[in-house]
């Protein structure tokens, strides 16, 4: 496999399970040094031992990302030991209570804090290392929800407002080279809500690690154009 990505360095939040896990072994396969970042340490580690790094570095970090001081320290470290940074996936998510009456305020704060918080905080924190790669690349995943909502106030406000940061991101970014782009992805193979992996057939499901493939042709795209959105379902259900 050639390596689009060798000497540049990619950040992936929730890189512990799913898609984040995915999408970091996809760029390091592509050659890029990987920063890992979750709050189980444990499930870093075993991600990382068994990540395909002939030719990259991997950095991991506990980090809770809803916590801004807990943010900068990570990304303190990651300028320090990594020396720069070329691409951001914003990738943390938690699930929400479904219902608006089920909501708690405390609800309604943490998933607001992981699922939205988080994203700014670590382009805020990351901002300089990006700018100075000369060509960085922002990746937001909001998943289906943040074009129709849903039940949920918390889990859906959070992707609308997570599609409103990414145009406020790209908006930012153009003079400068930086690009971000906003995911939409819908049912994936991962396990979320505890739902069975591997009983879907290929047709109503999409394989997270094929959503990381994907993500690996954004970010070695050619420089002069963006995408700006793109919607991912399985080809039984094309359309929203």
């Amino acid at each position: 496999m050639s390596k689009p990505l060798k000497g540049k360095v990619a950040v992936v939040t929730g890189a512990s399970r799913g898609l984040g896990r995915a999408i970091v072994a996809h760029l390091a396969e592509l050659g890029a040094d990987t920063v890992l970042i979750a709050r189980d340490q444990n499930l870093l580690d075993e991600v990382a031992a068994a990540m395909k790094t002939e030719s990259g570095r991997v950095l991991t970090i506990s980090c809770d990302v809803s916590d801004v001081e807990q943010v900068k320290q990570a990304t303190a470290k990651i300028v320090s030991d990594m020396g720069r940074v070329d691409i951001l996936v914003n990738n943390v998510g938690i699930p929400a209570p479904r219902t608006f009456e089920e909501t708690s305020i405390s609800d309604w704060d943490t998933v607001i804090g992981v699922n939205l918080n988080a994203a700014f905080y670590m382009t805020h924190s990351l901002w300089g290392a990006l700018i100075d790669s000369g060509a960085g690349y922002v990746v937001n995943i909001a998943g289906t929800a943040g074009l129709r909502g849903g039940g949920s106030p918390a889990y859906g406000a959070t992707k609308f407002g997570l599609s409103g940061l990414n145009f406020a991101i790209a908006a930012a970014g153009k003079d400068h080279n930086l690009r971000s782009t906003i995911l939409y992805p819908g049912g994936m193979d991962t396990g979320w809500r505890g739902a069975p992996i591997g009983v879907k057939p290929a047709s109503e499901t999409m394989s997270p690690d094929e959503v990381a493939r994907f993500i690996g042709n954004l970010v070695t795209s050619p420089t002069e154009f963006v995408v700006n959105e793109a919607v991912l379902n399985p080809i039984a259900q094309p359309f929203m």
